[in-house]
């Protein structure tokens, strides 16, 4: 037989085989799963309340000088997640403003800033929202000016406050009741100085 016929024949033969094997389909079927939605969650603390809008701004202060705990920051989560409140106490200036006469006499105890740290304390009042607990006075004196210390755990101690999600408890915000006071033991060293603070509140996901 020609050797060129045997492989015509031969690429024929091949390529019936390769049309036959495309005329069998396999089944196939496909389907989809239901659609998939995330969304975040939200923390959003709010502060308000009658402490928020009190201004505590003294410029004559003096030994004995006391705004009172009669106010209170309210805390509100009116986000859709709960979260641990922490409260920090944070201080911002502390000025030797000159040395008046009468404070010279008394001894200098500071060499960096005034001395009204040593004897203003700061009073925070947590009884409210189920969470009983009361630093009735803490001083800033240990601070260092841009420094700050976490008053939760001296407050309600280790136990996280739980702030829940705003439409869980919306008619029962967080309220912690504060103000500041020069004790009555204030003697010269105090005169002219001055001191800045502010409270940092700080909501975490629970």
């Amino acid at each position: 037989m020609n050797r060129k016929i045997l492989w015509s024949g031969l690429a024929i033969a091949v390529a019936a085989t390769t049309i036959g094997a495309g005329a069998f389909a396999t089944y196939v079927d496909s389907d989809t799963s239901a659609q998939v939605d995330v969304t975040a969650g939200t923390l959003k603390l709010e502060v308000g309340g009658s402490a928020a809008t009190v201004d505590y701004d003294v410029a004559n202060a003096y030994p004995g000088s006391d705004t009172g705990v009669g106010h209170g920051f309210v805390l509100q989560n009116t986000g859709t997640l709960p979260g641990n409140l922490h409260v920090y106490l944070v201080k911002d200036a502390d000025a030797e403003n000159g040395m008046v006469d009468p404070e010279t006499d008394a001894p200098d105890t500071d060499p960096v800033g005034g001395e009204i740290d040593n004897w203003l304390k700061v009073n925070v009042d947590g009884n409210s929202f189920g969470y009983g607990g009361t630093v009735p006075s803490m001083g800033l004196d240990t601070l260092a000016v841009g420094g700050s210390e976490e008053i939760t755990d001296l407050i309600w101690g280790p136990h996280p406050i739980l702030i829940p999600a705003g439409d869980q408890y919306p008619a029962a915000p967080f309220e912690l009741w504060f103000g500041w006071k020069i004790s009555d033991d204030a003697t010269n060293q105090i005169q002219s100085d001055s001191l800045s603070f502010h409270l940092e509140f700080v909501l975490e996901q629970a």
